[in-house]
């Protein structure tokens, strides 16, 4: 019995029975792919993070057939180091990458704005992505849309799943008026 109980243990703590990460994700990908689902990577709590060394699994989708859709989602302006590989993608598929602005701001929003802005120089349809985490934040969503509209980044979305009901609805709608205020989302973005 005491064989039993600890044996998943032991799955949980070994590290050399954990699978890959990276292998995990690309598995996933080679999936989405293969059913001809929407390749989707990241979420706004748990984004997709580009590998530091190795391949990324985005390549395993270059030898796919075209027309997939890829939406990523990253709070990370090291994408930028899979540039290539994205233009590449969004040559042959529709690609879009979803970057999350916290708010209020702790960090310093200009890397992630100008990784949008890089990723709209290069076709790729943008779209910053705010995740609010009080819902009196009407000066720092103006602040965002008026810098999203000089980077041209395609679209901003708003996450509004941290905060309680009560506080949501009075927040999607004025983030809608000052959305199209702003004139989001723009024209046609991107090549696919």
């Amino acid at each position: 019995m005491i064989r039993q109980a600890t044996l998943p243990l032991l799955f949980a703590l070994s590290p050399t029975l954990q699978p890959d990460p990276v292998e995990a994700m690309e598995r996933r990908v080679r999936r989405a792919a293969l059913r001809r689902e929407p390749v989707v990577l990241g979420t706004a709590d748990a984004p997709y993070e580009p590998p530091a060394r190795g391949e990324s699994p985005l390549r395993a989708l270059l030898p796919l057939a075209d027309g997939l859709k890829v939406a990523i989602t990253t709070a990370t302006p090291r994408i930028l180091g899979e540039l290539e590989l994205l233009a590449e993608l969004d040559r042959r598929h529709s690609v879009t990458v979803r970057i999350t602005a916290p708010l209020p701001t702790t960090l310093d929003p200009g890397p992630r704005l100008r990784a949008a802005h890089n990723l709209a120089a290069e076709g790729i349809t943008s779209v910053l992505l705010l995740v609010p985490m009080k819902a009196d934040c009407e000066e720092e969503m103006r602040f965002f849309l008026e810098q999203a509209w000089e980077a041209e980044i395609h679209d901003v979305e708003i996450e509004t799943s941290g905060l309680s009901r009560t506080e949501r609805a009075p927040l999607r709608a004025t983030f809608r008026r000052l959305r199209l205020e702003h004139g989001f989302p723009r024209g046609v973005a991107g090549r696919g």
